[in-house]
Parts: structure tokens; sequence; C-alpha cells
């Protein structure tokens, strides 16, 4: 005897035809029926008799208070369910079936300046390069454009498939710096490693509107975003202009009020997909048809429980049916959980190990990009993540 789950239908479908033998297109057209789903969502002025009635007929469990409500079952039933209710509310059910859409989404292609970055089978790797004096980490250690070159294109060789140049700090307590400056910083960077690195993507870590749209006329591919456009209001302006990959990131306050500011949430999760929904939103009403890459930003305004529930909860960001970037890489959590697990107090550059437990469950649940300093040790460790992961799928 065995006892299975399947998180998607593809897996069940596969199950169904070659171990219990279904014959291959009664196996594809129920393979829903093995997926099994919570739907939770809020609804006022909804009539909770419709949604019992249509709930009995398409054999879903429904709970209901006041105006929230769940739906428990399998994908099959919810979708009868939608076809029920579709008369009474019609934006629910569409609502709900394209979210079910963008949940089993597992592959995408990036495309921007003539590249193509896939992504699904391998996890992607971004590698980080700050050239900055105070960053939590590797804070001075390219400060020197030469050594900064240097260690781009070594990231590079090591399988990076993007680079992330960083010219402002954002750990927490840290200062901001104008546009000039941050531009001072990154611009050489950027044009040596252009010249050396054509056919890897060039990403620019910042939130300022300037030095984006500078840098994206020199040639980078991709803005990093921790504020999702809060900082800057012309940032959106900048990217709906170039269409290039936009990473759109979550912060709440800003670094430096982190460390005097009371952070709280009622459900972490729940407001950073209502946050993602809403900014998403706006950039869409920019006419922007580039692609959209949602980063939670662990640790930015979080703490550390915040962190591990967002880890643990990661597979509910695929709601968005786009590509999802991690970034866990020495943050002073994995520290926190080292000391009091282990009882040993480790610096930022001592926690690989760490970073890549800490990256692991996201990578299982979803996530298709990392944010990393250590490459080498990465690419290693995902080579045999990615191949359980995706093992019979692809």
């Amino acid at each position: 005897m065995l006892i299975k789950s399947f998180s998607d239908r593809d897996a069940f479908y596969r199950f169904l035809k070659e171990k219990v033998g279904v014959f291959f297109k009664e196996a594809d057209s129920r393979a829903f029926e093995g997926v099994f789903h919570v739907v939770y969502f809020e609804e006022k002025n909804l009539n909770p008799s419709v949604i019992f009635e249509c709930a009995r007929k398409s054999c879903v469990s429904v709970f209901n208070n006041e105006d929230k409500y769940a739906l428990c079952g399998s994908e099959s039933n919810i979708k009868d369910f939608c076809s029920c209710i579709v008369k009474e509310k019609r934006e629910l059910a569409f609502k709900i079936l394209e979210n079910l859409i963008n949940y089993r989404r597992k592959s995408f292609k990036l495309q921007y300046n003539g590249k193509i970055l896939p992504l699904g089978i391998k996890t992607a790797v971004m590698g980080i390069l700050n050239v900055t004096p105070d960053s939590f980490s590797d804070g001075g250690l390219y400060m020197d454009v030469s050594q900064a070159v240097k260690r781009g294109i070594q990231m590079a060789q090591e399988g990076a498939e993007i680079i992330d140049i960083g010219g402002e700090s954002t750990r927490p307590g840290s200062e901001r710096i104008d546009a000039e400056e941050e531009l001072r910083r990154i611009l050489p960077v950027l044009k040596e490693l252009r010249k050396e690195l054509s056919n890897v993507w060039i990403s620019i870590d910042t939130y300022k509107a300037k030095v984006a749209e500078v840098c994206l006329e020199e040639g980078a591919d991709m803005i990093n975003d921790i504020s999702g456009g809060t900082f800057d209001e012309h940032m959106f302006d900048v990217i709906a202009k170039y269409n290039c990959p936009y990473v759109l990131g979550h912060t709440k306050g800003r670094p430096e009020e982190w460390k005097s500011m009371y952070i709280t949430y009622e459900d972490v999760v729940e407001e950073l997909i209502n946050y993602f929904q809403e900014r998403i939103q706006k950039l869409k009403e920019k006419n922007y048809k580039g692609d959209i890459i949602i980063d939670p930003c662990i640790g930015f305004g979080k703490l550390p429980e915040h962190n591990i529930e967002i880890l643990k909860r990661f597979r509910e960001l695929k709601i968005f049916g786009r590509p999802l970037l991690v970034g866990v890489s020495r943050k002073s959590f994995i520290g926190l959980i080292i000391e009091g697990l282990l009882r040993k107090k480790t610096e930022p550059w001592e926690r690989l190990y760490g970073s890549l437990g800490a990256l692991a469950y996201p990578v299982i649940e979803g996530a298709n990009i990392v944010r990393v300093h250590d490459v080498k040790e990465t690419k290693e460790f995902l080579a045999l993540l990615d191949t359980v992961r995706t093992y019979g799928e692809f």
C-alpha cells in the first residue's frame, strides 16, 4: 500500500497512467481530481446560501464566518464550483480560475536585449556584486573597479546567469546616498562588465528612477528594486519606458528606520500578496509590457519569524503566475537560528551552509531565481536539488 499526495496535475496524470494503468485520455481528463486545494477569499455582499449550494453540488467543503470563506476540494471540484457560481458571481468565479492557472505554472522565459533566460527546469543564480563601503557582508571589498569587474567575471565563470550590481547599502541602519554618488560607484563597473560579459544578464540593484534609467541606457538588462516603486514615484515610468525585466520587491519601512521601528504583520504572506497585487496593477496602468519578478525581500522590514513564515509559505506567492526570486544569503536571521540551536556565533561570511539550507525549501516550493554571494557552492547545491525537484516532470 502507498499513501501519496500530489502538488500538480501532471504528477497525478503520470501516476494514473504509469502506476494504475489508466488509459491516457481518461488520465488526462481526470488529472485535476488528484490535486487538493484550499481557496481562501473575503467577499462582502455575498449570499452564503449561494456558496453553500454550489459547494454541495460540486462536492467542495466550505467554511464561512461573516465575509470570509474557505473552499476545500480537488482542483476538478473547485472548477465545478466556479462553473456553478459563475451566473451569480462571475468576477469571483473567473478570479478563482485565473489564480488556479497561475498557481500551477512551472516555467517562464525572460527576454530582453537579445538575451533569453528560461526558468523552471533550472533555478537561475543571481550573483551579488556590492560596490559599496558599508554592505553587511562584503562592504568595501569591491570598491575598486578592477576588483569589482574581476569578481563579476568570476561569478559568471562559476555559473551565475545574472550579476546584480548594487551601489547603495540597504542593511538596517544604513544611510541613504544620492543618485549621483550611486552612479559614480556603479557605472564604471557596469560599463566594463558589459564589455566582458555580453551574454550574461546584468541587473542593477536600485530604487532610484534616475539610476535605473542611466544604467539601462548603458546596457543593463534588469532592475532590482527592493521598494517596488514606493521609494521613488518615477521608477514605474522608467520601467514602463524600457519594458525591461523588473524585480518587484517588498519593503516595510526604510532601512534607516528598521532598528527603531516596531515591525508587525497580522498575516505576513497575505499582506505581501495584497501589496504585490496593488503594485502590479499600478505598473500595468503604465502600459508596462515586460517581465515582473516577485521578490518578498527576506529581512527587509521583517522580523526573523516573518522571514521563516515567508519561506515556509513561499508556494502561496505562485498565485501571480510570475517568476519568483528569493534572497537569503548570509542574512542575520540565519545567524540567529544557528546561534539559538547550535550555540555558535557566526559572521555573515561564515553562513554558507545556513544560507543553502534556507534557500532549499523556497526553491522546492517555487522560487525560480536565488540571489547569493557564494555562486560556485550554490550552483553545485542546486544541481542536485533541481535534479530531484524536477525528476520526471519535464
